[in-house]
This record gives C-alpha cells, sequence and structure tokens, in this order.
C-alpha cells in the first residue's frame, strides 16, 4: 500500500500509526481540499478531502471503474478506522456504509440520457 497525502507527505507501507497521523493533521492546519489517499495502485483507493472536524471529512471508494462517494461526511475517528480496515483488507465496515456516485459522473449519465 502507498499513503499519498498532502498533510505529511507520501509512505509506501504505512502503518496505521502513519494513517492517523496523516488524517489527525486535518484539524491541525491543513486545507479544506487537502487529499489523503490509501491505494493499492493507480486504480484502487480509498480517499478523504480534508474536511473541519465539525462538519467531517468526505470519503471516496475507487476500484478500478467505478468511483463512489460516502453519501455522509464521517468524523475523524470512524474514517481512521475505515483507513486501517482497508490497510487490513477488511471491507465489512467500508461495505456497510451508504455510497453514491459522484456528482460530475451522474451528470454525464444524465446528459447521455437526453439524446
Amino acid at each position: 500500500m502507498i499513503l499519498r497525502t498532502d498533510t505529511i507527505g507520501h509512505f509506501d507501507n504505512p502503518t496505521e500509526s502513519i494513517i492517523r497521523d496523516a488524517i489527525i493533521y486535518s484539524g491541525e492546519g491543513a486545507y479544506n481540499g487537502d487529499v489523503v489517499k490509501l491505494m493499492k495502485d493507480e486504480g484502487n483507493y480509498i480517499s478523504i478531502w480534508i474536511g473541519k472536524r465539525t462538519t467531517g471529512h468526505a470519503l471516496t471508494l475507487r476500484s478500478e471503474k467505478w468511483k463512489l462517494d460516502c453519501s455522509e461526511k464521517l468524523s475523524t475517528e470512524k474514517v481512521i478506522a475505515l483507513f486501517c480496515d482497508y490497510l487490513r483488507g477488511n471491507m465489512n465496515e467500508i461495505m456497510k456504509l451508504k455510497w453514491k456516485r459522484p456528482i460530475d459522473k451522474e451528470l454525464i449519465d444524465n446528459l447521455l440520457n437526453l439524446h
């Protein structure tokens, strides 16, 4: 696994502690658009757009050709737990979340259906 962050840098084979540090940093001065991404490879990852602690984080899951956004903003602790699950290959809690297609994908689908 590879951890790419706008907060504390990039890491090959990150530990749960490094993942926690990257996500916790979000409340200590990161910008709202910063990303923390845990990747198997370029086409398979889980990521968050850093949010404010009070409003939560926007979670994205990508697996090759499909990409989904979590329907709700998640707390820092929830995101840390989900990232650690992903690191261990455990998708159970991740799959329990409510997911939706990103708005840009929905827009393209709707435009294509107009023809």
